[in-house]
């Protein structure tokens, strides 16, 4: 039998004990253990907070429990039924000892204060609070949303599937004591008497209160006259001051009744005496106002926005943002008979929803659950009995982000999954800038994918990751990874590049966590003895740079456990830069090449047609693509029909400097087109002017691929083989290298020599076998006594 613990805490609120959320939690149980007393193992209530009223049912079963008593550990389902309850401490909220074993099932009401943030989460602590309990709801195991809107922000917003898979929708229904009925105005409050239109929401900016108002004085005498508007809601002494003089203002000012919050007999007799409901709300996860209403047979009106449109035909809708359509929708529901008539026989024709219904469908989802977890585990040892692998957080960008790192991460990620070895988490970096691109971001298949900014979250509800990677570069995509390194804690660093002086530009005005003083006040704290006025603009020139020998990168290899750089010659610049009680962190992950997917390419001799020299990745003055113009046009000289080609992203000045005859620039390109280039060129040409450590993911391309590759021997691609690459010296003369590229052109053997060797070093050079090296790296120190002890762990 499956064992399930439902979590009551939501009813406990002191703020909103009386309101929906609260509502639903209380109600929901009940209707459980009405239908099948056996079906709940356990309620859970929190020892602190005063116990729900008008839960009998649940006293009487015997199954009410503390969180500190709660048999989670038996549990194979945990049903968090207000998983937003900020003002419990998340330990208390869901202890440590239900976060291992059972299924997660969280209610999602609705993602109000992440779609209207500026409102709701403007205070520091309350949105760290939300955020974490944000990234909680998104590992559940099953979400149940209350509406199909609701499951679509959460889809949206969560990155969960929105199909079925994991998120159920059961829309709530309204407590069985509204119904039609006859009411006597002694059951009314004071002040309430005659004819009225109802009110009940709340005083929120997004419930439109003011509109409302403001409708209603334009609404028109034959309204006004006639009717009154009834508020019925919790209103503070202040608020009903200034809705009391708004009403004057607008016209209305007897005509307007403020009764304050009302207890639930004295709500149901309003919705029963109503002549309309009007609901203006801009954003609602359900809308239960409404539902309550239609309940009782009493028409409704509502907005044509979020989830009102599912409890209301569409001639009952109106634009929430526009007070002339409110005010029309009010009179026409009022004084037109033929559509009022249709409006009342949809509240009184429709079959009202249950709680029984609610409770079926939420038994439903366990049974479900409980199903595929026994299908899944049938044969196999029990979970509780496997040793779970080591869990992986690995930073950095990650496509559509645009940069080599980013599709180098992408292919790391996939053979780290593809291991089985560890479970792998991404957590995507990106300025703010690229905020589409983060938010579009993706990672193969067995990767589990966050926002850098869920990894404090993360840590804080499941407990540390074993292992924790940040990729680093020398731009502005990585300032995320900066910040939070410096801030966090330690793990293991891969460096793209050695020199982070461009990284640090960007920091101060991205994520001051990196660079709080600015540029200048990390370059002097870095280094003593350097000119006084060096760096005060904001960054350094590349000649002062040399002149000082900054790399900028000593900071971040303090703050790591181990710093992995690409190549030997990286790790020998690394060396100069780091700090003395540092340089012990150093170690070489060689750089992986293989990871273009080109199907039976052509052979390197076998390519026809004009011959096409190319290069690859983006154009700019270190490439020196200047140089290469010119080298080719000394090559046309007895190759006339030869073709150049820029394949990569290229900039308007760039491109107007280097077009010419025979010279094609591609832009950037989809992966199909850059594959295409990679399998037609004939030679690569691909010069560097200076290095900072980096290794090239361009010449990575051309190797795999197979493409004879002119490169400068400089930095890491010194290490390159020699049959693979063909070396020219920095600074050589365009003539150099033209007579390099004609000679590869002219020998169809050397072609296919350069491509053999290129491919085997491409093979020996695969993210399989980095993935298995940062591994080993990673299991290295996770048995190490050292990671963590010279940084406070601020995430739990």
């Amino acid at each position: 039998m499956t064992s399930v613990v439902v979590d009551l805490q939501g009813a406990q609120s002191v703020s909103h004990r009386d309101r929906g959320v609260a509502r639903y939690v209380r109600e929901l149980a009940i209707a459980i253990e009405a239908i099948d007393a056996s079906a709940v193992r356990a309620y859970v209530l929190n020892p602190t907070l005063p116990a729900p009223g008008g839960i009998e049912p649940l006293v009487a079963s015997g199954k009410l429990r503390f969180t500190d008593e709660a048999p989670y550990e038996d549990a194979d389902i945990v049903h968090l039924a207000s998983p937003f309850e900020l003002s419990i401490p998340l330990d208390q909220l869901f202890p440590r000892r239900a976060r291992r074993g059972p299924k997660l099932v969280c209610t999602v009401f609705d993602m109000i204060p992440e779609a209207l943030a500026d409102s709701y989460l403007a205070d520091a602590g309350l949105r760290r609070r939300y955020r974490v309990r944000r990234e909680l709801v998104r590992q559940a195991d099953h979400l149940i949303a209350i509406s199909r809107h609701s499951a679509g922000d959460a889809a949206r917003v969560l990155g969960v599937a929105g199909d079925g898979t994991r998120t159920t929708v059961t829309e709530l229904a309204p407590s069985s004591v509204f119904v039609p009925g006859d009411v006597d105005g002694s059951r009314l409050p004071a002040g309430v008497d005659g004819r009225f239109v109802l009110y009940t929401g709340g005083t929120d900016e997004r419930k439109n209160l003011e509109r409302l108002l403001e409708a209603w004085g334009r609404a028109g005498e034959r309204v006004t006259a006639r009717w009154k508007l009834v508020v019925a809601c919790k209103v503070e002494p202040l608020e009903r001051n200034h809705y009391e003089v708004r009403a004057t203002q607008l016209g209305f000012g007897d005509g307007l009744v403020v009764t304050g919050f009302v207890p639930e007999d004295t709500l149901v007799a309003l919705n029963q005496a109503a002549d309309l409901v009007v609901w203006p709300s801009l954003y609602e996860g359900f809308g239960l106002p409404v539902a309550e209403a239609l309940a009782c047979g009493t028409p409704a009106i509502g907005a044509n926005t979020s989830s009102t449109p599912e409890l209301l035909p569409p001639e009952a809708l109106f634009d929430p943002t526009e007070v002339e359509s409110i005010a029309d929708a009010i009179a026409r529901a009022l004084t037109d008979r033929t559509h009022r008539e249709r409006l009342v026989r949809w509240a009184r024709e429709r079959p009202p929803r249950t709680w029984a219904d609610v409770a079926r469908e939420t038994l439903a989802v366990y049974e479900r659950i409980a199903h595929d977890r026994a299908t899944r585990h049938q044969g196999r040892v029990p979970p509780m009995e496997r040793a779970r692998p080591p869990r992986m957080a690995f930073v950095t960008p990650l496509p559509p982000i645009p940069g080599g790192v980013s599709d180098y991460s992408f292919q790391l990620l996939g053979e780290l999954a593809k291991s089985g070895d560890v479970e792998v988490h991404a957590f995507v970096d990106g300025p703010p800038h690229e905020r589409e691109a983060v938010e579009a971001a993706r990672v193969p298949e067995g990767v589990h994918l966050h926002r850098l900014g869920a990894l404090e979250q993360i840590e804080a509800l499941e407990g540390r990751f074993d292992a924790l990677v940040w990729s680093l570069g020398n731009s502005e995509f990585h300032t995320g990874a900066l910040a939070a390194l410096l801030r966090l804690r330690r793990g293991t660093v891969i460096a793209h590049d050695v020199r982070l002086t461009n990284l640090y530009r960007f920091a101060p005005w991205q994520h001051r966590d990196a660079a709080p003083g600015g540029f200048g006040a990390a370059l002097h704290a870095m280094y003593d003895g350097l000119s006084e006025g060096l760096g005060t603009s904001g960054e350094i020139a590349p000649a002062d740079a040399d002149r000082w020998s900054v790399l900028m990168a000593r900071d971040a290899i303090a703050a790591s456990d181990q710093y992995l750089v690409t190549s030997r010659f990286a790790l020998e610049l690394a060396r100069l830069d780091a700090r003395p009680a540092d340089r012990g962190k150093l170690a070489v992950l060689p750089f992986s090449v293989g990871a273009v997917p080109l199907r039976d390419p052509t052979p390197a001799d076998q390519r026809t047609g004009p011959p096409v020299v190319a290069t690859f990745g983006v154009v700019n003055d270190r490439k020196q693509a200047a140089v290469v113009v010119e080298a080719f046009e000394l090559v046309r000289g007895t190759h006339r029909d030869a073709q150049l080609v820029f394949v990569g992203p290229v900039g308007p000045s760039e491109a107007d400097a280097l077009r010419g005859e025979g010279v094609e620039l591609t832009g950037t390109l989809p992966e199909e087109s850059y594959l295409a280039w990679l399998d037609r060129a004939w030679v690569a040409v691909q010069l560097r002017a200076a290095t900072h450590g980096e290794s090239s993911g361009a010449v990575g391309d051309c190797l795999t691929a197979g493409v004879p590759t002119v490169i400068t021997a400089i930095g890491p691609a010194r290490d390159l083989p020699d049959d693979a690459v063909a070396k020219v010296e920095p600074g050589a003369a365009a003539a150099d290298i033209a007579a390099v590229v004609a000679d590869i052109l002219d020998s169809p053997a050397r072609r296919r020599a350069m491509s053999d060797a290129a491919r085997r070093y491409a093979a020996d050079h695969s993210f399989a076998r980095a993935a298995a090296a940062l591994i080993s790296f990673c299991v290295r120190m996770a048995h190490d006594d050292a990671p963590f002890a010279h940084k406070t762990d601020q995430a739990g």
